[in-house]
């Protein structure tokens, strides 16, 4: 069992050699090694005996050391964000979500923040940001949840901070400056997550759209007036099946297939299109009788719209 504990944080753990964090520290190898012996900082020993340190290792040595320099965190810093920013460069998108995956669990929101808003501001297209860091990132999480690595509060916070850092992306594509088309974005009543309609909403702002979010537990009613008074032209769910996602568990099924029938219902009397995204549609049996068209990725939502 520890193996597999052990083996489960080699992947989602960015580890840092002992010359990497002897560069931060400014101090020689040897003194890092001693350190670790006398147990001044902690690290995790391969097999081969090499010591790999984590990011948090060293921040928890600057945070109990009173003799750690007064500019410590400036380099700890800039080191973890000049890393980040050569795998952006790079494109090395598995490395940044397994990191995007680390940084979120231990709330490191000025990370994901560099991830995120790095990748974006180095010209990635924000559905492949969402396709090849942001969604693996969230998997990596929900794999750990999965596995009982983590508990289910973890796992939230997690995904809100990625969540609240993804929604930033929006204000790059504030309503009003627009292609003269209009979205609603629609979560269901019962699920908690809106990360999915959140990456959505990006995406279609950025292909010009005017976006209205209804956000989480959504009372949704009738969506007549809203269709009506904001000129709305697709209406677009999205459902996941993780195990925080509550519309997909057995008690709410019928429920959100009804959500579905009554907004297909009300886009079709205005001629509304309705796009269903998410892996969550395979959960809800013949939901495909009340949509017109359904993407997986974020580049097949660019692609239709």
């Amino acid at each position: 069992m520890i193996y597999l504990v052990t083996l489960f944080y080699t992947l989602l753990v960015r580890y840092l050699n002992s010359k990497e964090v002897s560069e931060i520290l400014g101090v020689n190898v040897s003194t890092l090694k001693r350190w670790t012996d006398n147990g001044n900082i902690d690290c995790y020993k391969t097999a081969g005996g090499h010591r790999k340190f984590t990011m948090q290792n060293v921040r928890d040595y600057y945070k109990n050391n009173k003799n750690a320099f007064k500019d410590s965190k400036i380099a700890l810093e800039n080191f973890e964000h000049k890393k980040i920013h050569e795998l952006i460069k790079k494109n090395l998108f598995k490395e940044l979500s397994f990191k995007l995956a680390d940084s979120s669990l231990e709330s490191d929101e000025k990370t994901v923040q560099t991830i995120i808003n790095g990748s974006y501001m180095n010209n990635i297209e924000v559905d492949v940001i969402f396709d090849k860091v942001v969604e693996p990132g969230s998997m990596i999480v929900e794999k750990a949840l999965h596995e009982n690595y983590i508990s289910h509060a973890e796992a939230f916070i997690s995904r809100k901070i990625i969540t609240r850092v993804t929604e930033s992306l929006n204000l790059n594509k504030p309503n009003g400056n627009f292609n003269g088309l209009s979205a609603l974005c629609v979560n269901f009543e019962d699920n908690l997550p809106d990360l999915g309609v959140v990456m959505s909403e990006v995406v279609l702002r950025h292909k010009g759209y005017n976006v209205y979010n209804t956000g989480s537990h959504a009372q949704l009613g009738s969506l007549g007036r809203v269709i009506k008074n904001k000129k709305i032209n697709k209406i677009l769910f999205y459902l996941c099946n993780m195990q925080c996602c509550m519309s997909v568990v057995d008690d709410n099924i019928d429920n959100t297939l009804e959500q579905v029938k009554s907004i297909y219902n009300s886009a079709k009397k205005y001629n509304i299109d309705v796009i269903f995204g998410g892996p969550g549609i395979e959960l809800l049996p013949n939901v495909k009788n009340y949509i017109d068209t359904s993407f997986l990725t974020y580049k097949e939502l660019n692609k239709l719209i």
